[in-house]
């Protein structure tokens, strides 16, 4: 007998306490809501909470991101213009214009023609540090500055990429007290997820087991068959294992879309899936993970009492970035539902009108915003993606 998956992971945590809420906001009277008074109010206080934890490790985790990036271009810059100004010295010194002698000031020995060798921060901070003192000092003892670069220039460029290391050791800071404040969360998840399954199990028990995982899944309630158990049509229509294309070795928490149904399935450690009982019919499958290009399985066949086995291999999707914005209508922040052409699943605006839509494939792309409200209102915009940088985007309605 197929047995549950509690959650194990902020993501799956994250989800599970969305489908309640979700589900618990949506049903109208007289559907049953199978948790109690204490477990609504608990999940109406806690939920809001735990997303805006989430939600603020990821916009922390972006952050850090994107000063990686900026990072790698100002340490290619400053690197360039240190070694430009000790090629310039050493020019200076074959040509006879300088004396051998002032290599010493520069941190140089007085034979040495060659051109320092950057290889970390540390490296550029000291060669920086190094033409900063010995330009000044030789300047001061009556020598002409050198230009192409100026010691100015070079100075900027250190200056700027000390300065983007120290808002990067800040946003690494940053995140990991995002994850902490996640971690201390996740006791209290664990238990309200727990007494909600127990809850939900109980208030669709009438003795056809089948039938209560069936109804149970639609609030959230993940079932998988115990190690060993053969799959069984009556509680799954579609299984399978997604795998890494380069290494072989099992994906965790995919993605699994079916067309034309509602939520979504997610892998776990083994990379195994499994989709609860469907209609008999041809679907189309999406497996979708942030860092790995979408895979569309198209014409599966799912037969009445059958279990058809869908096993997908997924590609790295190679660089990604991020696209952000923020929603207005008539200058307020308004919910919106944020859709990118070709990827699966969208985000919605958040109590501020912003949005994060995190690991989407550098090149073209077209984002689509749609009013919660009204959804035949939509803007779109098209935008190129660049690898490990953010678009920022503004909708008004």
């Amino acid at each position: 007998m197929p047995t549950r998956r509690l959650a194990n992971t902020n993501a799956t945590r994250s989800r599970a306490l969305q489908i309640a809420k979700d589900m618990k906001d949506a049903v109208p009277p007289p559907i049953i809501i199978p948790f109690t008074v204490n477990t609504i109010s608990r999940l109406d206080l806690f939920y809001p909470l735990y997303k805006g934890k989430i939600e603020a490790a990821e916009a922390a985790l972006q952050a850090q991101i994107a000063i990686a990036a900026q990072i790698k271009t100002a340490k290619l810059q400053a690197e360039y213009l240190i070694l430009d100004f000790y090629d310039a010295l050493q020019r200076a010194i074959r040509r006879g214009v300088f004396n051998a002698s002032v290599r010493t000031l520069y941190g140089l020995a007085a034979n040495d023609a060659t051109l320092p060798t950057l290889n970390s921060e540390a490296d550029i901070s000291f060669w920086g540090n190094k033409a900063t003192v010995g330009e000044a000092a030789r300047i001061a003892a009556g020598g002409a500055p050198i230009t192409f670069p100026a010691i100015a220039e070079v100075n900027t460029a250190v200056n700027a990429f000390k300065n983007l290391n120290i808002q990067q050791a800040n946003a690494k800071l940053a995140y990991d007290a995002a994850q902490e404040a996640i971690a201390a969360q996740n006791p209290e998840a664990d238990k309200l997820i727990l007494k909600m399954w127990n809850e939900i199990e109980a208030a669709f028990d009438e003795g056809n087991k089948p039938s209560m995982r069936r109804k149970a899944r639609e609030w959230g309630v993940i079932y998988v068959p115990t190690p060993g158990e053969t799959p069984s049509p009556e509680d799954y229509s579609i299984i399978g294992t997604v795998t890494d294309s380069a290494t072989g070795n099992p994906l965790q928490d995919v993605v699994v879309l079916l067309n034309g149904t509602p939520g979504a399935e997610l892998t776990g450690a083994d990379g195994k899936y499994f989709i609860p009982v469907q209609t008999p019919g041809t679907y189309d499958i999406t497996f979708y993970k942030g860092t790995y290009q979408p895979k569309d399985v198209e014409g599966v066949v799912v037969a009445a009492g059958a279990i058809a086995t869908v096993n997908a291999v997924l590609d790295p999707a190679g660089p990604t970035g991020t696209v952000a914005g923020n929603v207005k209508q008539g200058g307020m922040n308004v919910a919106a539902k944020i859709t990118i052409n070709g990827i699966p699943g969208d985000v919605t605006t958040d109590g501020m009108g912003n949005f994060t839509f995190n690991d989407v494939p550098e090149g073209p792309q077209t984002v689509r915003a749609e009013l919660t409200a009204n959804p035949a209102m939509f803007q779109l915009q098209n935008i190129t993606v660049i690898a490990n940088s953010t678009n920022n985007l503004q909708f008004n309605f």
